[in-house]
């Protein structure tokens, strides 16, 4: 893995179709894309229809205060959560700037890596300074080294469990117990479970259990990955109340759509489109990543959510060229040379249907073998 002090220029994230279209000239409707970790079912019909149901309320201002979606929200959470423990943001990325913006300069932000940009990002942009912790191979959360990295000065800790991109899942026991080293040093840990609920383990693993019990735990859902709308752009964070007081103060008016509301309302209460995703991304995950083993020279990582790390053994193909390549057959997979702690040999797919992970593995031979002539 790669040297995670290494600065690295920030890309664009996974799923960038319309950037993928223009370039390739290739129709928005025919990419075919493996690079955005986003439920290939696409959206709940029942969310579909409340967004045509309520497009002439967009005449109004959007509600300042959905009670009815944080209780709702928060019935879905479970856990005792209830709405006093719940605020809303314009998707995960909000509520990670919103969580980090609480801090002025000269603080630090621990981030074991590889992980998430947008930590890092967040940080920066209020005179923060990431301090990377590298993970070891199997990505593993290892509690001693990131304790060691925190100093006085550090007043975040980032963490995203599953953890992206290798789809590990941690135990809610290690995240605890940096939970209570954090609050001794008064530290915020934030923990990401925007792909909790694809694993089969979600409700035995989330932090939403704790929030009450700790002041300085930050967790983090958005209906983007699983509820596969990224376009609806609404995201969730749980903590103790004293916690969503402090963030309510600061926070941007109007930034959650009234279209947001009522697809997420509508979304969360479809136990059968739930169930249904649950069901097929655990069998095509399987199928899929014996498929992608049984390619020479690939490792992959196993994984609980929706997507698999692969990492390339052939030291004569990049991850980067690996992608432009496959990109020219109208397929998009993730170059994860630009996260830090990865180096030019890892690559990311998101498990789609069985139909299409059967055409990415076919191209993918070809290309791969291509490339190593």
């Amino acid at each position: 893995m790669a040297n995670p002090c290494k600065q690295k220029r920030f890309v664009s994230h996974g799923g960038d179709v319309w950037g993928f279209s223009r370039k390739y000239n290739i129709p928005l409707e025919e990419v075919l894309d493996f690079s955005g970790p986003i439920n290939f079912l696409g959206p709940s019909p029942k969310a579909v229809e409340a967004v045509k149901q309520y497009a002439e309320l967009i005449r109004f201002y959007p509600d300042p205060n959905p009670v009815e979606l944080k209780s709702e929200i928060a019935k879905y959470v479970g856990h005792g959560v209830d709405a006093a423990n719940i605020i809303l943001g314009n998707g995960s990325i909000e509520l990670i700037y919103m969580i980090t913006g609480v801090f002025h300069h000269n603080f630090e932000a621990v981030i074991p890596v590889p992980s998430f940009t947008e930590y890092e990002k967040a940080a920066l942009r209020v005179g923060g300074a990431p301090v990377f912790v590298q993970l070891p191979e199997n990505f593993a959360l290892k509690t001693e080294s990131i304790k060691k990295a925190i100093t006085e000065d550090t007043r975040i800790l980032c963490i995203c469990n599953p953890h992206s991109p290798s789809g590990t899942l941690y135990n809610k026991e290690k995240i605890l117990d940096l939970v209570d080293f954090c609050q001794k040093n008064n530290v915020i840990l934030s923990v990401d479970e925007n792909y909790i609920e694809f694993t089969e383990k979600a409700k035995d693993t989330t932090m939403a259990s704790c929030v009450k019990n700790y002041e300085n735990l930050f967790v983090i859902r958005s209906v983007t990955k699983f509820y596969g709308m990224p376009g609806i752009r609404l995201g969730y964070g749980i903590a103790n109340e004293g916690l969503i007081n402090m963030l309510q103060i600061d926070r941007q008016p109007w930034s959650i759509n009234s279209l947001a509301g009522f697809a997420t309302l509508a979304a969360i209460k479809d136990r059968d489109f739930i169930e249904k995703t649950k069901r097929i991304i655990t069998k095509e995950r399987k199928g899929f990543a014996k498929m992608l083993s049984e390619i020479e020279g690939f490792h992959i990582f196993p994984s609980a959510t929706n997507f698999l790390l692969v990492k390339i053994l052939n030291k004569e193909i990049t991850a980067t060229a690996l992608k432009e390549e496959m990109a020219k057959e109208g397929i998009l997979i993730r170059d994860c040379s630009t996260f830090v702690g990865l180096d030019n040999s890892f690559f990311r797919v998101t498990v789609r249907s069985y139909k299409e992970n059967l055409k990415l593995i076919k191209t993918l031979k070809e290309v791969a073998k291509l490339q190593s002539l």
